[in-house]
């Protein structure tokens, strides 16, 4: 499934994904702590999320909030709309890219090393 997050989506589900269920109050407070948001704008921003399918809430006063939407599922998709909309789609000028910016340590390329190796013996 295709989400489309922005980053304040991401900041919500990332506090949710840790310590889930919270009420809204939690959740206001929580956000509060690592952002400059007012509790109007983090409500405003629960309320849309919950609309948009990718939170959901159980009871009533209060409300306990869960991320509707796996970690994994949300990442996979963000990599995927990447992949498309700055290289074409073009995996292979991804991994170029990566590797020739990225500051990657001798351990990094082992562990990438490994996984090429155990994607090359899953075909």
């Amino acid at each position: 499934m295709d989400y489309k997050l922005n980053a304040s989506e991401w900041r919500v589900l990332q506090a949710l994904w840790g310590h889930a269920p919270q009420t809204l109050m939690q959740l206001v407070s929580n956000l509060q702590r690592s952002t400059d948001w007012s509790a109007s704008t983090i409500k405003t921003l629960i309320s849309r999320m919950t609309d948009k399918g990718v939170l959901r809430f159980e009871g009533e006063r209060p409300r306990l909030y869960y991320p509707a939407i796996q970690k994994q599922d949300a990442a996979y998709s963000e990599t995927q709309q990447l992949l498309s909309r700055a290289f074409g789609g073009n995996f292979g000028l991804l991994m170029s890219n990566f590797i020739d910016n990225a500051k990657l340590s001798k351990n990094d390329l082992e562990e990438l090393y490994d996984m090429l190796k155990q994607a090359e013996e899953g075909l």
